[in-house]
């Protein structure tokens, strides 16, 4: 005769359940939340606008046609899930009706291996970004980690440097990208035709 079983085994899958909703409240109340520090009233330095990046059909653009407008530009990867969800809080932002037709862009640089898998990503996404594809980054936007955001000013400096996932569409972001994108683009003075040559 078998003796009785002095434990009973655990089930696991009542386990594996509340590890689940233990790390769904978690991301929930510590996972990423809008920039509470989020600041653009500090220049930091000039940017580097020679670069040049891929569109998602492979053809080039350079980096320098941003110039004179402010940018957010987020360096991501399709393989980076904070990435991935902090994208749908850029697109509610570029959609913003206080920033719509504002002198700003909102670009995300893919870092994937291969242009095909942040094309593919984009795929039936009616996300207002300019999605590119860059093979390497400027010193100025190498980073230790990704998603990182770089908040250019339209007088060409770069003003606010974020790296983790954020949401963006919180009030003081467009609140501080509004004060921005009033910042007059550089100007070169033009040279003047009467003065004499030396």
């Amino acid at each position: 005769m078998d003796e009785p079983r002095a434990k009973r085994e655990p089930n696991w899958l009542i386990i594996l359940g509340g590890l689940l909703a233990l790390w769904l409240v978690l991301l929930r109340f510590l996972g990423p939340g809008p920039p509470s520090d989020f600041n653009v009233s500090e220049r930091k330095a000039p940017a580097d606008y020679d670069w040049t990046l891929h569109d998602l059909d492979g053809q080039p653009v350079s980096f320098s046609k941003y110039q004179g407008k402010a940018v957010f530009l987020n360096i991501w990867a399709t393989w980076c899930g904070p990435c991935v969800r902090e994208m749908p809080s850029i697109a509610r932002l570029a959609n913003s009706p206080r920033l719509k037709d504002k002198n700003i862009e909102f670009v995300c640089v893919s870092i994937d291996d291969s242009i095909e898998a942040p094309r593919r990503f984009v795929v039936g996404k009616e996300w207002p970004m300019t999605v590119l594809h860059a093979s390497s980054l400027p010193r100025m936007f190498l980073t230790d980690g990704i998603p990182a955001t770089f908040i250019l000013s339209p007088d060409g400096n770069l003003v606010s440097t974020t790296i983790g996932g954020q949401e963006w569409d919180g009030e003081n972001v467009v609140s501080e990208l509004e004060k921005l994108v009033a910042i007059p683009p550089k100007t070169t003075k033009p040279a003047d035709p009467e003065a004499p040559e030396s």
